[in-house]
């Protein structure tokens, strides 16, 4: 019988552990902060700035780039971000998140690229 008190307290314990686990490897990458971007694509290459607040997976902010400037509405979810830049040319970005760096890809008015981001220290 005290067997089985062991391996049902084991038992537990390991299930509580993948629990924990589990939740930290879900939370949402911290993003908030200024971000320098550089972008290649159809429209050719852009040196761009990004300003983003985050609330939770919620993330919104500011955009400066060489032709235009607007404002930023997304989310993340765990390591991956999805924003848009709401400017007179719309432009979606879908990417990952890895610490102070961000990759991804990026499409507006017919025209794709490619992006990747650094955080500013």
């Amino acid at each position: 019988m005290k067997n089985r008190g062991l391996a049902v307290g084991l038992v537990g314990r390991a299930l509580l552990l993948v629990l924990v686990v589990g939740v930290a490897a879900a939370a949402d990458a911290n993003v908030a902060g200024s971000w320098n971007v550089k972008v290649s694509g159809d429209a050719g290459t852009a040196d761009q700035k990004i300003d983003l607040t985050q609330d939770g997976n919620k993330i919104g902010g500011t955009f400066k780039g060489p032709r235009q400037s607007g404002t930023i509405e997304g989310t993340v979810d765990g390591n991956n971000i999805k924003f848009r830049v709401k400017a007179f040319v719309p432009i979606d970005y879908v990417g990952t998140v890895d610490g102070d760096s961000m990759k991804g890809t990026l499409s507006g008015r017919g025209k794709t690229g490619d992006w990747t981001a650094t955080r500013v220290k």
